[in-house]
């Protein structure tokens, strides 16, 4: 079984700490702060709260009938099964709310309650989603938030695409939320089997996608990585829909098993092809910068000099240069420095080369500015005064 060393890689990803200027806030911080382990899937998208987590964090949450529907979109329910806040509310008791759904009579709800917002405001808040036994049972043996993330991760590792809609959905949420680390720890417990399986289905949501594209790479023992890979590179060069949600998670694996080949490949399919569509561009550069963070077999510098084909792409330049940076990839200066000229109308572009500039310790990167305040002292000022703004850090000390 093979995955990325979490703890090797964190000591790996603070030796690449700069001290030095970014574009922005956010980036300036994650390019000064040490690098932490992830704290949910690099490559699940749009998150919502998982059941386990809304029981949780609500008063009163339980299985509950529609008994009639009201005017001004009110809702008679009938309590069969309370989960929390059985003090409040017992099962078998009728009550009155404003649901966030609409349900015909007969339907079966999870319903969730929270406290009222203020005292003008003493009607309690309340969440609703379309369930059956099968849901409700699946959410009452479910472990609490107190349980060991690995001990938890177990449990819904079995719900994974179950044929309940809402409880697959749910499984892959708690997975999403996650800790990365303590994802990767699990994954020899998933099947191999099925998550290739799922990949090729069309009927698993494409969103899911993602996470099962890299849960396959973790899950591969070392007997089966080069099958794993070969079944990842063949769904990255099958024929392209014009979004692949998810794509990234199957790219992102398929570096982890692959290594430079893999990268070779993505470059020469998305960084260096003007004609690559702008949705696996992103896909690829969210691979890179997971792989930038957690993996280990290819050096940073050769990430950066693949991250760096993109410098001639103008829509991906800005964020190119600022991998660059955060990568200390200094040895694309002359590059960089070459994109500023012709983003005379692209303020970002701009000031990400201004960035790049000022946080690469190079005398040439100081000459370079020194060259632009010149030919642009109006543009360089106007990008150096929104870096001091947003960075909290003054340019002239």
């Amino acid at each position: 079984m093979y995955w990325p060393s979490i703890t090797w890689m964190a000591r790996k990803s603070n030796s690449h700490v700069t001290a030095a200027l970014v574009p922005w806030a956010l980036l300036l911080a994650a390019l000064l702060a040490p690098a932490r382990p992830l704290v949910a899937c690099p490559f699940c998208t749009a998150l919502g709260p998982t059941l386990a987590q809304r029981r949780e964090q609500s008063e009163v949450a339980a299985l509950a009938e529609v008994a009639a529907t009201l005017d001004r979109g009110r809702t008679t329910l009938k309590l069969h099964a309370v989960l929390q806040g059985g003090d409040t509310f017992p099962a078998g008791q009728m009550l009155t709310a404003k649901l966030d759904v609409a349900a015909k009579p007969g339907t079966l709800l999870l319903v969730f309650g929270d406290a009222a917002g203020s005292a003008r405001d003493t009607e309690r808040s309340w969440h609703a989603v379309a369930a059956n036994e099968i849901s409700y049972a699946y959410l009452a043996r479910s472990p609490d938030l107190k349980t060991p993330t690995l001990e938890r991760l177990r449990y819904f590792a079995a719900y994974l695409e179950h044929p309940d809609p809402l409880v697959a959905e749910d499984a892959y949420l708690e997975f999403g939320h996650a800790p990365f680390d303590d994802v990767a720890r699990m994954a020899d417990t998933l099947s191999g089997q099925k998550l290739r399986r799922w990949l090729i289905d069309p009927g698993v949501p494409e969103a899911r996608k993602g996470f099962y594209g890299l849960a396959v790479a973790l899950a591969a023992p070392q007997s089966e990585r080069a099958s794993t890979a070969d079944f990842l590179r063949q769904r990255i060069v099958a024929p392209e829909n014009d979004f692949r949600a998810g794509f990234d998670g199957v790219l992102g694996g398929y570096l982890l098993l692959a290594g430079l080949p893999g990268l070779e490949l993505i470059e020469s399919r998305y960084l260096a092809n003007a004609n690559s569509a702008d949705g696996d561009v992103r896909h690829a550069l969210t691979a890179l910068r997971f792989y930038a963070e957690y993996g280990r077999e290819i050096p940073r510098s050769r990430l950066a000099q693949a991250v760096a084909r993109l410098l001639a792409r103008d829509e991906f330049a800005a964020e190119a240069i600022t991998d660059l940076a955060r990568w200390q990839a200094w040895e694309a200066q002359a590059e960089v420095v070459d994109v500023y000229a012709r983003s005379a109308s692209d303020e970002r572009t701009r000031r990400a080369v201004v960035g790049y500039l000022l946080a690469c310790p190079a005398a040439e990167a100081r000459q370079a500015l020194a060259r632009l305040r010149v030919n642009d002292p109006a543009g360089v000022a106007a990008a150096e005064q929104v870096l001091s703004r947003t960075s909290g850090v003054r340019l002239d000390e």
